[in-house]
């Protein structure tokens, strides 16, 4: 690959430097093929749950759902395929509510893919795990290497492909079989069924045999579908026919046959923002790739009617909207909105009058004088301790690029240095390891007090939110000292490599941990298995990683890592847009839902709007607020934060007790600045997020550009 055309180039090929004490996890991955296990094994993709505990958890590739199945549903083996149109979506806990605060789809095996051979022993091999798709295969118990079934599960795959060899086809229906017919347009060499399930859904099967003298004849008993044609080696697809959509299957028919078995990625480093997915194909498959394409993918499609063409197959998702079919196996998107924010907010200098300065001097004064070790070390959590240092690089930045205070900025920086060297040299209660077995920087806290200590760190949750306040705190200080920076290079990148390691060229880190490249951003649930998959909370936590990211690739003078960035966050605010942060009109979340105005938790099969670790509304919104910085007003608009605002927000800002009011406050500062001032400056009592210091608050609000 020529990297000075692809920002995929690897941040570093070395092995994380031995301040970490190389350990292995008490959690190992389960059902990988032998070359897998040599590779740096991904722990928060869409295929996680089958690397878990039993495997028995549903993944979502979308707009389909699988499972394996071991005879836990009604005897089903093999796996099984489920797809919930918007009306079987479930609303509640009062489905009349306007909002509703959660709505999820059922899981309901609608058709599986399995053997006669197979058994509750029969079983699951995993390989060729990638950003997009992983290989599954099946075995009978006392399988030959010649008999299996064959599966690759791709992100926005149009058909469920299995590849038979040498068994005997079975599918099963936890919804039963109204009836199955064979069609008679089938072209030559395949044989097609048409399906009808009890509950009135229409799924086509393609069935194409290896040896052309053979076929495939299936006999359909209440919940089975048998092969009597006997053992079967050959190609079989199955995909749902959208209700009410007759043109479709035509469209199914002219793509049968054809599938992606992986995409490869490509970020194009020429400025535009443009990006790529190449969806690998067989030999052999000269009919378009079908496969299916999510709302913030249609809205940036660049090659729309030259290498892609949208059809009108649409099926809906569980938590992302109505995805559409395109036929087409490249994919080019564009970013025309790419950021130019830095360390501080656009045109502050024309905000701030001589008062606010002083003002913001004498706290940054205080601030200064504070304890730093009590703010940072002593919290004996990474997420905690991440958001003390990040806070007080803050006021270290206001202080020399803004106050241009030279005393003050050296006393304060030579503080951050301090406490910050800790962790540089691990000097830790519970020091970061290097996991040799999922390959990642580690709190060694979880391997003492079990899995969900902080946040699950250990157990890879949530490192782009804890590891983004160390790297933004670093960039900070290298921007602040140019010396410091290239002494502790290797340390920052590693923590860098962690979290969005680009290329698979670097063996240490699997690429892109958290960063979801399909659906647009990071998933923050690690190595625990989920009826639900995967899933996000705090958005703003997640843009955070990316642009400390970018401050750091703009500080250390390596563009690429900059670039890549400035991409990845452009995709992330269109993600949001979409998913997460909805106005008023928004068009891709159910309509009884959007007055809500934050998901709250978006699973991959699940929205509730709420925390893990509150039900209030303060804590449900604050925390895709938090850190305030200088890359906030680009993900969140100014229409968002006004609507937000009146329509939920105000009513209850002032009856907060504690700290959720100054998160609640800085989001405000962005369309009413003024006011957000008056209420930082007259109540210096007020409590403050632990993320959060006084100094920043008054200079944010104090440097924004009050509504025209």
């Amino acid at each position: 690959m020529n990297h000075s055309h692809n920002l995929l180039s690897p941040i570093s090929t070395q092995a994380p430097p031995n301040v970490f004490t190389v350990v292995s996890h008490s959690v190992t991955p389960q059902r990988l093929d032998d070359a897998s296990k040599q590779l740096p094994v991904p722990t928060n993709k869409f295929y996680e749950n089958l690397l878990l505990d039993n495997g028995t958890q549903p993944v979502w590739p979308l707009p389909y759902g699988v499972r394996w199945e071991k005879g836990q549903t009604n005897g089903i083996l093999g796996l099984s395929i489920s797809h919930a149109d918007d009306s079987s979506k479930v609303f509640g806990p009062d489905p009349n509510a306007d909002p509703v605060r959660y709505f999820y789809s059922p899981y309901i095996p609608s058709l599986s893919v399995s053997a006669a051979e197979f058994d509750q022993t029969h079983s699951l091999t995993v390989s060729k795990l990638d950003e997009f798709s992983a290989q599954l295969r099946l075995s009978p118990s006392n399988a030959t290497t010649a008999s299996y079934i064959s599966i690759p599960i791709v992100r926005g795959m149009g058909f469920i492909t299995a590849q038979y060899n040498q068994l005997t086809p079975v599918f099963n229906s936890a919804v039963n079989f109204r009836q199955i017919e064979l069609a008679d347009n089938a072209e030559q060499g395949w044989v097609k069924y048409r399906i009808q399930l009890e509950d009135g859904n229409n799924w086509l099967l393609y069935a194409k045999p290896q040896n052309a003298n053979e076929s495939l004849k299936l006999n359909m008993t209440n919940a089975t579908v048998k092969a009597v044609s006997g053992v079967f080696t050959g190609l079989i697809q199955i995909a749902k026919l959208p209700q009410n959509n007759t043109p479709a299957e035509t469209l199914y028919d002219q793509s049968a046959g054809t599938f992606a078995t992986a995409g490869k990625l490509k970020v194009i480093n020429d400025g535009t923002g443009k990006y790529s997915i190449k969806w690998n194909t067989t030999e052999k498959q000269t009919k378009p790739l079908l496969h299916f394409a999510l709302p913030h993918h249609i809205d940036s499609f660049a090659n729309t009617g030259k290498g892609v063409v949208r059809t009108n197959i649409q099926l809906q998702s569980p938590t992302t909207g109505i995805m559409t079919a395109y036929l087409g196996n490249e994919w080019v998107f564009e970013e025309k909105q790419l950021n130019n924010v830095g360390f501080l907010p656009e045109g502050w200098k024309s905000h701030l009058t001589q008062e606010k300065i002083d003002a913001i001097l004498e706290q940054a004064t205080n601030d200064t004088a504070s304890d730093f070790k009590a703010q940072t070390l002593d919290k004996n959590s990474v997420y905690f301790s991440g958001k003390g240092f990040a806070k007080l690089a803050q006021v270290c930045l206001i202080v020399n690029d803004v106050l241009k205070n030279k005393s003050l900025g050296a006393e304060c920086l030579n503080k951050l240095k301090t406490v910050f060297e800790s962790y540089i040299v691990n000097n830790l209660t519970f020091p970061l390891q290097y996991d040799a077995t999922w390959k990642g920087i580690v709190s060694s806290e979880g391997f003492k007090n079990g899995p969900t200590a902080d946040f699950g760190n250990t157990w890879y949750n949530d490192h782009h939110f804890h590891y983004g306040y160390y790297i933004h705190t670093a960039a900070i200080i290298r921007h602040l000292d140019k010396n410091w920076g290239k002494k502790n290079e290797e340390w920052v990148d590693s923590l860098l490599r962690d979290v969005v390691n680009p290329s698979s060229d670097d063996k240490f880190f699997p690429t892109f941990r958290t960063f979801d490249w399909f659906v647009g951003h990071s998933w923050s649930k690690g190595i625990f298995s989920s009826a639900d998959g995967k899933d996000e909370e705090s958005t703003s936590e997640d843009v955070n990683f990316y642009y400390a990211m970018k401050l750091w690739g703009t500080v250390s003078k390596r563009t690429n890592i900059a670039k890549l960035a400035d991409v990845m966050l452009a995709v992330q605010a269109r993600s949001l847009r979409n998913y997460f942060l909805m106005e008023d009109d928004n068009t891709v979340q159910p309509k009884n839902f959007i007055k809500n105005k934050v998901t709250g938790i978006l699973f991959e099969n699940k929205i509730d709007h709420t925390t893990y670790f509150s039900t209030r509304m303060e804590c449900i919104h604050g925390i895709q607020m938090i850190p305030t910085t200088s890359i906030t007003p680009y993900v969140r608009s100014n229409k968002f934060v006004n609507e937000e605002w009146e329509e939920v927000l105000s009513s209850l800002v002032n009856n907060i007790p504690d700290g959720w009011k100054s998160i609640l406050q800085m989001n405000y500062a962005q369309v009413n600045p003024n006011s957000v001032y008056t209420y930082f400056s007259q109540n210096p009592d007020a409590p403050l997020d632990d993320g959060l210091t006084r100094t920043w608050a008054l200079f944010w609000s104090a440097s924004q550009k009050p509504p025209q």
